[in-house]
């Protein structure tokens, strides 16, 4: 099928000999662009050398300027915003931190003091209330009051009573 071009019909393998033509002239020309390449290309790594070269000592200078102004800001920031940044982190961490677990050991050690307390307080009752109904025991007399009130070797019309009072 003829394709057509300003007015003029071209056949396909008049395009392909067109076409082979155009290529081997760009293949011509890309090898005598070949040697230009390389030298421009070994220009280029010299001269990017020299650049980086002369460049080295004034980006020495800057990284220098800029590290003091770095420690700088970073003095200030530990001064002016790391505290406040502290002080919210370290009230987060206690809102979220678990509270802690109540101890069981005072709880019980307390129950067996008021436990003990209150077996203590019953056996001074029942000690107490003992002494109230028994009569306090009789002290045998001291040597050599032999005929004295309160004395049971001596007989007579007086009544003890309670070892305290005579009637006579």
């Amino acid at each position: 099928m003829p394709v057509m071009s300003r007015n003029q019909t071209i056949v396909p393998a008049d395009m392909q000999r067109r076409a082979r033509k155009i290529a081997a002239q760009a293949s011509k020309l890309a090898d005598q662009a070949r040697p230009m390449t390389t030298t421009a290309t070994i220009r280029a790594k010299r001269g990017a050398a020299n650049a980086a070269e002369w460049a080295k000592p004034g980006v020495d200078v800057a990284r220098v300027w800029m590290a003091v102004r770095v420690y700088r800001g970073s003095a200030a920031v530990q001064k002016k915003v790391a505290p406040k940044v502290s002080s919210v982190m370290a009230d987060t961490a206690k809102k979220i931190y678990p509270p802690k677990k109540r101890s069981r050991l005072v709880p019980m050690i307390l129950s067996c003091v008021a436990l003990l307390a209150a077996g203590a307080a019953a056996a001074a009752a029942i000690v107490m209330r003992k002494q109230r109904t028994m009569p306090p025991p009789s002290m045998p007399p001291p040597p050599g009051t032999a005929g004295q009130p309160g004395d049971p070797s001596r007989t007579g019309r007086e009544a003890e009573v309670n070892g305290l009072s005579r009637t006579r």
